[in-house]
């Protein structure tokens, strides 16, 4: 008989970061674009002709920050993307962190104009995190998974443990999380961000779902489905 479990609900938003953010952005992003539009108004004013440099860094500073609301299909079988970016590869491979045992392994590289927040493949409650700080040196996006700086999320669902692995690139290296042990997640909660460039790992228990994507497809967090419970 299929487990049932009450679908949990996502961590809340603390209400200063709600109010100072720009809908659509990072609350990060606030102070950053006020500045530019300010700088670019006062240039306007001042040097008419060089208004387009602090125009464009503003509109930089907005694509590096973006943070879209998305509303995730609700479907409790589906495993959505857990980051925007082109699957880098698809393997099996043994997870020893939280899952111990043979898993499958999509690697989501996240290029500098993805959007760079990572979010919750499926439902669940987070049970294990762990900062690894990184080394970094010319490596290429696969060796990034065992040098640069990381971040290990490990949720329980319904049906087993996943873990989420964000890994920071060369010039990204902060990663800034917006869960913690306890919290429950929904599909699409966010989980963190990395800028500039990062790598997503998701590892599932082997044969615990049908992927549905292949290597160098480009998929969305939280509305990409890329994978089915197999025993749905």
């Amino acid at each position: 008989m299929e487990a049932h479990t009450p679908e949990p609900s996502p961590p809340q938003t603390p209400a200063k970061e709600r109010s100072s953010r720009i809908p659509g952005f990072d609350a990060e992003a606030t102070p950053l674009l006020g500045i530019g539009l300010g700088l670019t108004g006062l240039t306007l004013g001042l040097r008419p002709r060089f208004a387009p440099l602090p125009l464009a860094l503003t509109a930089l500073a907005a694509a590096l920050y973006r943070d879209p609301e998305r509303v995730t299909p609700s479907d409790p079988h589906a495993i959505f993307a857990p980051a925007d970016g082109s699957l880098l590869l698809i393997d099996e491979i043994y997870e020893h962190r939280f899952l111990h045992t043979d898993c499958v392994r999509m690697a989501i590289a996240v290029s500098p104009i993805d959007v760079p927040v990572c979010r919750s493949p499926a439902a669940g409650t987070v049970r294990y995190m762990e900062h690894v700080n990184g080394e970094y040196g010319p490596v290429s996006n696969v060796q990034a998974g065992d040098r640069n700086e990381r971040v290990y999320i490990g949720i329980e669902t319904a049906w087993g443990p996943i873990l989420i692995v964000q890994i920071a690139g060369p010039l990204g290296r902060r990663i800034v999380s917006k869960v913690a042990v306890g919290d429950a997640v929904n599909p699409g909660t966010r989980l963190g961000t990395v800028r500039f460039g990062s790598r997503t790992d998701l590892y599932l228990q082997r044969d615990v779902a049908r992927i549905l994507v292949e290597s160098g497809h480009h998929v969305v967090a939280g509305l990409s489905r890329i994978g089915d419970l197999a025993s749905s």
